[in-house]
C-alpha cells in the first residue's frame, strides 16, 4: 500500500478529442438498437453522450450548425437527441456545453469554445464508421433502426 496521495487525483489534462477517441463506442440497446457513445470530457459533472446511431448524422449536422452560427438560449423539454442539443447548448465562460438527452442524471457534454470546431470535424469523420460498426451489430442499415433506448 502506498504512503502518498495525489492532491490532483481527479484532475484530468486530455483535451475534448483526446476524450471522444478513447471513448467513443457502437452498441446494441436492449432492444436491439444500435447505439453511439462518447465523452468529450471525464470528471464529476460530466458523462457520456449516447443516442441512436440512426440520430447520429442530425446531431453532428446540428452541432455543426452551431459552431458556424453561434448558439441560442431555448427552454429544455423532452425531444429528439438533435433537437435535445438545440434546446440545451449553451457557451458559458469560454466552455460550450449541451446534452443529447433531458432528465435526471443526464450529463453535459463540456467542450473549450476553441475546440469546438475541431470536435465537430472529428465527430463528423466518425459518421461512416459509426454507422459501419451499426450496421455489423445488427445485420441492417443503423438509419432504419428504431429510436428506442
Amino acid at each position: 500500500m502506498s504512503d502518498k496521495t495525489s492532491i490532483f487525483a481527479s484532475e484530468n489534462n486530455e483535451s475534448p478529442v483526446q476524450t471522444i477517441r478513447q471513448t467513443m463506442s457502437v452498441s446494441l440497446s436492449g432492444e436491439g438498437t444500435p447505439l453511439v457513445s462518447f465523452a468529450t470530457n471525464r470528471g464529476k459533472g460530466s458523462g457520456a453522450q449516447a443516442m441512436p446511431v440512426a440520430d447520429f448524422a442530425e446531431v453532428i449536422s446540428v452541432l455543426q450548425e452551431c459552431s458556424d452560427n453561434g448558439i441560442e438560449e431555448r427552454e429544455e423539454e423532452h425531444l429528439s437527441p438533435a433537437d435535445t442539443i438545440r434546446r440545451t447548448i449553451r457557451l458559458e465562460d469560454g466552455v460550450i456545453s449541451f446534452r443529447t438527452k433531458s432528465g435526471k442524471g443526464s450529463k453535459p457534454a463540456k467542450i473549450p469554445a476553441g475546440m469546438f470546431g475541431e470536435v465537430v470535424e472529428l465527430l463528423s469523420g466518425t459518421l461512416p464508421a459509426v454507422q459501419g460498426a451499426a450496421t455489423s451489430l445488427t445485420g441492417s442499415d443503423a438509419d432504419e433502426a428504431s429510436d428506442d433506448e
